[in-house]
């Protein structure tokens, strides 16, 4: 890959990471995470009940869905952590050495 094209798509990743932090961090962010997570907690709870015993659709139903937002989730939570912050500034600056 060009330097140039690079050096735009590290800064593409470090506006989507700061994008990202900043909305975990604010008040809409905290909601999402925590309707995220309730939401996780109620469809385990059914999961490992008997509710789905005999209904095999809705098991895998409710299996998609668990999953999709433990996905979305994660994916929220590693957009936004500090750690990738840091590496794609570090990588911007090795950029910038060159």
């Amino acid at each position: 890959m060009e330097p140039d094209k690079q050096v735009a798509q590290l800064e593409r990743q470090l506006r989507e990471c700061l994008v990202a932090r900043g909305g975990m961090e604010d008040d809409f962010g905290r909601l999402i995470t925590e309707l995220f997570s309730k939401e996780i907690t109620r469809i385990t709870r059914d999961i490992t009940s008997d509710k789905y015993r005999k209904d095999h659709t809705g098991y895998n139903n409710a299996l998609s869905d668990l999953l999709a937002y433990k996905k979305i989730l994660k994916s929220l939570q590693l957009a936004a952590a500090p750690e990738r912050e840091a590496k794609i500034r570090s990588r911007l600056e090795d950029k910038a050495d060159e």
